[in-house]
């Protein structure tokens, strides 16, 4: 794509499009007159800046390499020719920026190397943007040798006027010195005395030669500038408020008004380690001993002898190993608690143990009291606690607990005979065992799986007098004591001899076992 001169081959053909637009060889129509304007803005644009060409190689294929910081290359062909010594460069690159120089030398072996000197800056070691030569050369330019008058100045003199001084013999001054005496006009004020030395001249308030303030040192400065003086103070002036122009920073904080220890920061190199450190989410500045580092929060804790409870949730606090003490008796619900009352509570809550179900007969603890199961009546769960009562080996009885699969074992908080001894144990469900109560009849001593673990069954005693009693007889009658008959689950055996036969109200005297069993 072709958007500039610089980019027309010398290769006719191969000019096949003009700033995007398809100029080749079956172009639409109206791709004619879009491309005449593109010409004609190309060529304005060239002739904006005509007084540097950027030349490269000549066919608009360039690959221009930095050498040193005073040259550069143009790869595979010899342009020694037109990068001659004295001529003018004008080269951009990212560091530098836009830098002139004149060219020193140049040479040719595979590629060209030209070697510059340049006004000020130099070259980086990065890529080169443009290279542009100055339009006019002193080697085998189209100016002729001959400068004509119009073009000195503002081209009011003529050649023939520049010409009257080829016959001036003598210094022109002091010719016009000894014709003083016929000066007037402007001149006359200078023909009678000398003027101050070295001043500058102009015209004074009456238009005669008058000398000014400005020394011709002075004057001397303006040698070598190469645009509107104001434009580039005013230049400069940003340049100094941005400190870009400062000759030290020492320079820069006495023009800011900034003292080190008052208005600025002495150094310090424990501040430097700091401002050197990376800025890691979640680490924290630890000082080592000698300097400042950034630690993890987890070696950080260690080199503060800090525990892991240091990394908690304020409502969650989690203490592998260790112990926390001096904690007071709790009186509040949400109170954290002490070991020993804990352990007080606990010793009042060990006379009684709840298990969901009890034994009927031995069973296999190797897989009769998995998840699913059944015993007496009740499918078993996971964690469900079982009371094993009635092992042919008394031994393996005890408090157990159902698995998912395979072999059930000891509750964990009733895996020893002292743990077992006395207890009360409270069966909730089941078809023979509901509601019934156990109680451990082995002695506190020996080990668990060595003794015969033994359990018992509870009743509950009733006390007091039977007031009445409904005994049911061969026949249809009942025989009643008095009152109304008892009522309560249970057997009561009544010797014969103890019933007052005169009680009987059927009239008859009946025959009676010897005892007789009255269902309660």
């Amino acid at each position: 794509m072709t958007t500039n001169i610089k980019d027309y081959s010398t290769t006719q053909a191969n000019n096949t499009s003009l700033n995007t637009i398809n100029v080749g060889e079956g172009m639409l129509p109206s791709n004619l007159n879009n491309a005449l304007r593109a010409l004609m803005k190309n060529t304005r644009d060239w002739f904006n800046d005509s007084q540097w060409v950027e030349y490269g190689d000549g066919d608009a294929s360039v690959t221009y390499a930095y050498a040193s910081s005073t040259s550069f290359t143009i790869a595979g062909v010899d342009v020694t020719s037109v990068y001659h010594a004295g001529r003018r460069i004008k080269l951009t690159a990212p560091t530098p920026g836009t830098i002139y120089g004149t060219i020193a030398s140049s040479s040719f072996s595979t590629n060209t190397t030209v070697n510059v000197t340049w006004d000020s800056g130099s070259l980086s070691s990065e890529a080169i943007t443009t290279v542009y030569i100055a339009a006019l050369s002193k080697t085998n330019d189209s100016i002729p040798t001959g400068i004509a008058a119009t073009k000195i100045g503002d081209g009011t003199v003529s050649t023939t006027e520049f010409q009257y001084l080829n016959t001036v013999s003598s210094n022109i001054q002091t010719q016009l010195d000894a014709k003083a005496a016929a000066i007037t006009g402007a001149a006359t004020t200078i023909v009678s005395s000398d003027l101050t030395a070295s001043r500058a001249l102009i015209s004074n308030g009456s238009g005669k030669v008058a000398v000014s303030d400005v020394t011709s040192t002075e004057l001397g400065y303006l040698d070598g500038v190469s645009s509107a003086v104001q434009t580039q103070l005013d230049a400069k002036n940003v340049k100094a408020n941005n400190l870009n122009d400062v000759a030290s920073v020492s320079s820069a904080r006495t023009n800011l008004g900034l003292a080190i220890g008052s208005d600025v920061q002495a150094y310090d190199a424990g501040l430097a380690d700091i401002a050197g450190l990376a800025t890691t989410d979640s680490n924290f500045i630890v000082g080592s001993g000698s300097n400042w580092v950034a630690e993890t929060g987890a070696t950080a804790r260690t080199s503060l002898g800090l525990g892991s409870v240091a990394t908690q949730a304020a409502n969650s606090i989690a203490i592998t190993g260790g112990t926390i003490t001096g904690m007071g008796t709790p009186s509040g619900a949400s109170d954290v608690t002490t070991k020993s009352y804990v352990d007080d509570l606990v010793a009042g809550l060990k006379s009684r143990i709840i298990t969901r179900v009890a034994t009927t007969a031995n069973v296999n603890l190797s897989n009769a009291l998995e998840n699913g199961d059944t015993l007496d009546g009740i499918t078993l769960a996971t964690d469900d606690k079982v009371l094993v009562k009635d092992q042919t080996d008394q031994t393996e009885n005890g408090i157990y607990v159902v698995p998912a699969s395979g072999a059930a074992s000891r509750d964990p908080d009733f895996n020893t005979v002292a743990e077992l001894a006395g207890q009360l144990v409270i069966v909730q469900e089941g078809t023979t065992n509901a509601d019934k109560i156990y109680l451990c009849t082995t002695d506190n001593s020996g080990s668990i799986g060595a003794v015969n673990i033994t359990f018992s069954q509870v009743q509950p005693q009733y006390t007091g007098t039977v007031s009445s009693v409904a005994v049911a007889d061969s026949g249809s009658s009942e025989f009643t004591v008095s009152g109304t008959p008892i009522t309560t689950s249970g057997t009561i055996t009544l010797a014969v001899n103890a019933i007052d036969v005169s009680k009987i109200t059927n009239g008859a005297s009946k025959g009676f076992a010897t005892a007789m069993a009255i269902a309660l």
